[in-house]
């Protein structure tokens, strides 16, 4: 069996020999761009809504339509991580903003649904090339969790302003406007790629010198199948964020809620999380990254089978506010047992596509769900099938941690 090696610390690299990934503008520069790398799927329940309320698709044809947008975010995590080590990454930016751009100009072109999943397509794509370049950016810096929870912090609330704003642009222009929206959301973001670092510095014998000077190291072998497990755990956890996060408005939609009362709760349920990022960073510290992580699944699995008993007011406002706090909290955990475990960074870079391929195939999976009529509660117990999956893996990750590296099993 393959091992990797990791240690109880991250290296601390001298402020002189720190990379240019470090610098504010380079972080800077690197959020910004994942503005439109996450802004199709963290507004992906009112862009269903919109492209129902617009265009008057089925909701098997809005699972297609949901899946085109995440499955070209899988393929442009995948080709990114294929060639970012070697290319400019200013280059892989602008190809991806470029797609963005273009791409969502053809979906207002074309109502067909073949057509707009191919525009849909195609835009994911590019989003999925400016969401792996801007976590390999972010990656490369020697403070990876500070620059990861600064990117969830700025990406929640853009998110909220989202959902602020998405009503008011589709009551007027419908879901065209939507699509504009993210059109001229990329466009100035062109400019601001000059502050993206080109390349990857190669390690250097200098730096090699002072981590081995400076650092006590305490190798522990650890299978590599933990990390792969985790990998799996990230995909089966995105199993219910694709499928809950593309019908939701529709379910509350179902119940009778009014699309003011929607759209003001997904506001304010993202403002609320918020507070995620600031008390995981708290229980890591304290705790450690599993058993928070074991508890937020948990809490993610009453959530949805609460959901999957009756949607209404009270159980909606509920939902959202449980799913967008622990969504945010879990990623924080997943990431961070991932660095744990692999400080190389090679399973972390991993994440965008395995968040893509399940965001791929979910909304698909509950829009043949919801042909066959078994209604909203079949998709949040699904949601919560998936979780329990993922409660399962991280589980055996742990115990397997407690016995061959109980420092990384319970570390921040």
């Amino acid at each position: 069996m393959e091992n990797i090696s990791t240690t109880s610390d991250h290296q601390n690299i001298s402020p002189e020999k720190m990379s240019d990934f470090d610098k504010p503008a380079a972080i800077f520069a690197a959020v910004v761009l994942g503005f439109a790398g996450t802004g199709v799927a963290m507004g992906m329940p009112l862009l269903v809504g919109s492209m129902a309320d617009s265009l008057g698709f089925s909701e098997k044809e809005l699972g297609w339509l949901a899946s085109s947008d995440m499955t070209g975010l899988l393929i442009g995590s995948v080709l990114t991580s294929l060639f970012v080590a070697k290319t400019n990454r200013r280059v892989l930016a602008a190809i991806g903003l470029l797609l963005v751009i273009l791409a969502n100009y053809f979906s207002t072109q074309n109502a067909e649904l073949f057509p707009l999943m191919l525009s849909r397509l195609s835009a994911g794509i590019g989003a999925g090339i400016c969401y792996s370049t801007c976590t390999a950016s972010l990656a490369g810096s020697h403070n990876a969790a500070r620059t990861f929870s600064i990117l969830l912090f700025v990406l929640v609330l853009m998110n909220a302003f989202i959902f602020y704003i998405f009503p008011i642009i589709t009551e007027r222009w419908g879901v065209n406007g939507l699509f504009m929206f993210y059109l001229f959301e990329a466009v100035p973001i062109l400019l601001i790629l000059p502050l993206l670092p080109r390349h990857c510095a190669p390690e250097t014998d200098e730096i090699t010198a002072v981590t081995e000077a400076d650092i006590s190291i305490d190798k522990t072998k650890i299978p590599e199948t933990l990390p792969r497990l985790c990998l799996v755990a990230v995909f089966s956890f995105y199993l219910l964020v694709g499928a809950y996060w593309a019908f939701i408005e529709r379910a509350g939609v179902a119940a009778d809620l009014s699309s003011t009362f929607i759209s003001g709760t997904l506001t304010w349920g993202q403002i609320f999380s918020l507070t995620g990022t600031l008390l995981a960073l708290w229980l890591a510290r304290r705790f450690g990254q599993s058993k928070p992580l074991l508890f937020a699944l948990s809490v993610m699995i009453v959530t949805m089978l609460i959901l999957a008993i009756r949607v209404n007011a009270t159980t909606f406002v509920f939902s959202i506010f449980s799913f967008s706090f622990f969504w945010i909290f879990i990623d924080v955990f997943q990431l961070g047992t991932l660095s744990n475990i692999d400080h190389s960074g090679r399973y972390a870079a991993m994440v965008p596509a395995c968040q893509g391929a399940a965001q791929a195939i979910a909304p698909t999976m509950a829009g043949i769900l919801l042909s066959y009529q078994l209604g909203y509660s079949s998709v949040m117990i699904m949601c919560a099938l998936a979780t329990a999956v993922a409660l399962y893996i991280y589980f055996y990750v742990y115990r397997e941690l407690l016995q061959v590296a109980p420092d990384v099993a319970d570390s921040d």
